[in-house]
């Protein structure tokens, strides 16, 4: 494993590690993961929010959420959250208990893990990064810097023209005919609903909690499986936002927009979530788990379909081939031709 910077990510960690000089601080990564390298085309800084002390640092999550949403709207290929960084006072380049924790979080969003550096200034700046295999492990990787080192597709921004065809597409969607390469997010809940039947919540109108840093806590801790699931083994491209009481799963599509809501439920711990006007009880690992029964469930069909169909053809005799008494028949039959030309 190893991890090449592009020169504008590491000037912007060098950049807010000389603006925080006397505290902890830190940043998020967007770049894209392939095989055995991570490319940091972008390293973000953590937010006018966030908390900065000697030996304490805590992001601004709505703020970076939102940059990163931005950030990546700007490149042609598409960039996602791949890792992080955080300075650490004086020469103590290990991880605590609590980056353990937030470490786990992002090794947990896909199969090839995430990348965490560590920055120290002891006293010359010096950086260590990790990749973070999951659910927790850790492995010192080598770094690499320079725009060079980078495959040209992955820097290269959106042209204007590009721009102005999204642009064109908003304002007349009707008129728009790209084709979406992911897997539908629609045909994949619809695909899973029906081992979902006993999760149904019977209750008219459900109540659902206001959410807050410890609810949003609890729903990515909760959904994050599902959501890696979803992404590396079933191949859907969605959005993942904050919006009112809810954590949203959403897919565009030049037809419409698709929504899965998943949301606390009020006067308890219970998660819910909401599709297609319908709210189910939710656990961890529910979607994957729905998945692999409703794959099951085909393949039974299938099979059971299968072999009907084999019945039916074994009760279908061939032409040419007829049996039982016409069969006797005829081999008389060319018996007494073969007697004639003996004579």
């Amino acid at each position: 494993m190893r991890a090449v910077f592009s020169d504008r990510a590491y000037a912007a960690v060098l950049a807010e590690t000389a603006e925080k000089i006397t505290t902890e601080t830190g940043g998020l990564f967007l770049g894209v993961a392939e095989k055995d390298t991570f490319y940091i085309i972008e390293a973000i800084d953590p937010g006018p929010k966030s908390i900065f002390e000697i030996a304490y640092f805590e992001y601004d999550q709505q703020y970076t959420e939102h940059l990163i949403n931005k950030i990546a709207n700007l490149y042609d290929h598409r960039l996602e959250l791949i890792g992080l960084w955080h300075r650490h006072p004086g020469s103590f380049d290990v991880f605590s208990s609590t980056d353990d924790g937030t470490n786990m979080k992002y090794a947990a969003m896909r199969e090839i893990g995430a990348i965490s550096g560590l920055v120290n200034i002891d006293p010359s700046f010096r950086f260590t990064m990790y990749h973070v295999a999951r659910p927790c492990r850790y492995t010192r990787i080598v770094c690499d810097i320079g725009d060079d080192k980078i495959p040209e597709a992955y820097l290269k921004l959106k042209t204007p023209e590009r721009l102005f065809k999204i642009m064109q597409n908003r304002l007349h969607p009707e008129r728009r005919r790209e084709t979406v390469t992911s897997v539908s997010l629609e045909s994949f809940m619809r695909f899973i609903l029906p081992q979902l039947a006993d999760e149904a919540v019977t209750e008219e109108t459900p109540h659902f909690a206001v959410i807050g840093e410890e609810t949003r806590g609890q729903l990515i801790d909760a959904v994050v499986n599902d959501l890696t699931y979803m992404a590396d083994q079933v191949k859907i491209k969605a959005a993942v936002t904050f919006r009112d009481q809810f954590l949203a799963l959403t897919q565009e599509t030049p037809d419409k927009t698709t929504e899965v809501l998943f949301m606390n439920a009020a006067g308890g711990k219970d998660l819910l979530f909401l599709y297609d006007n319908k709210t189910y009880h939710y656990r961890s690992g529910l979607f994957e788990e729905a998945a692999k029964k409703a794959k099951e469930a085909r393949e039974k069909h299938e099979a059971i379909e299968k072999e009907r169909q084999a019945e039916a053809q074994a009760r279908i005799k061939k032409p040419g081939k007829p049996g039982g008494v016409t069969e006797s028949i005829l081999r008389l039959l060319g018996h007494g031709k073969d007697e004639d030309k003996g004579k």
